[in-house]
């Protein structure tokens, strides 16, 4: 098996040398289309990160009614409890929510001067667990919330969650497109390179034919091409967008203090890149399938 594999893997070589300029356009046209793919799969990361840097950080407030009592109170603290969305809660009382406003002004306490009685509510923090931080699973929270004694307002950033998951399902449809265009692209490059290689053997591949050799004897070092084609041509787009990423991130560095989780969130992650390798290796045996195919068929 080995030595099968070694002489499939000389041959494609071989046959790769023996393509010239047409094999390495063919590899340059792949790592064009992988760069482009690449660049769509770091933002789609980094843009996870930060959606779940917020998210870690999204809290709902429940704003209670100042006539509440502390049965309504203790009832409220326990229907939260139960409530399978809620991660965790703190409770902030009037006289709580007074001083943390008065330490946010700070300096600018005579602001608060003639205030008479303290206009902030109590409320609950709730911090939400992951899987219920959509659009329609906070609606759903809010609205049976909303419902329970003693509760006066419920805010949680409605229309930034709505944007938030719009902005999120735009781009991984536009990654997907793309990516799916490109892939195709690179497949029809690898399909027309091969092609031309197996156009070029047609002899020789009609004199197997003619002492029996199968269609997946002959077909087989065409596909380890492709699939060579592919790979190369995935390894080259890694090596750019690595060299590129390099120089691009201290533009990273600058934004840490807003998005740490975002400006740490380093390059591909190595089952990535493999993926990345491994799917231009696949998008490579298409092509040559695709081109050994028709001349077989013919």
């Amino acid at each position: 098996m080995i030595e099968k594999l070694k002489y499939l893997l000389t041959h494609a070589l071989i046959n790769l040398v023996r393509a010239g300029w047409g094999g390495l356009a063919s590899i340059a046209s792949i790592a064009v289309s992988f760069v482009i793919i690449g660049i769509f799969i770091l933002v789609i990361q980094h843009f996870n990160a930060l959606i779940a840097e917020w998210q870690e950080q999204f809290q709902v407030s429940v704003f209670l009614d100042d006539q509440i009592t502390p049965l309504q109170l203790d009832m409220l603290k326990g229907r939260i409890e139960k409530e399978a969305a809620v991660k965790t809660f703190t409770f902030t009382s009037k006289v709580e929510a007074l001083a943390n406003f008065r330490r946010e002004l700070k300096g600018q306490e005579s602001l608060l001067e003639g205030l008479g009685d303290n206009p902030l509510p109590a409320s609950f923090q709730l911090k939400i667990r992951e899987g219920y931080q959509s659009s329609e699973a906070l609606k759903t929270l809010s609205s049976f919330l909303s419902r329970l004694e003693g509760v006066e307002d419920i805010q949680y950033g409605q229309e930034w969650v709505e944007r938030m998951s719009r902005v999120a399902r735009l781009i991984r449809l536009l990654g997907t497109i793309i990516g799916s265009v490109l892939t195709l692209g690179s497949a029809m490059i690898v399909s027309n390179t091969i092609r031309l290689a197996v156009y070029a053997r047609a002899q020789e591949i009609e004199i197997m034919r003619l002492v029996g050799a199968t269609k997946a004897y002959i077909r087989a070092p065409f596909l380890v091409e492709g699939m060579l084609q592919g790979s190369l041509g995935a390894a080259l787009a890694l090596g750019v967008l690595f060299a590129a990423y390099r120089f691009v991130a201290p533009t990273f560095n600058l934004v840490s203090s807003l998005f740490p989780t975002v400006a740490g969130q380093g390059f591909l992650e190595s089952s990535m890149m493999a993926g990345l390798v491994g799917g231009g290796a696949a998008v490579g045996a298409l092509g040559s399938s695709l081109a050994v195919s028709r001349f077989l068929k013919m």
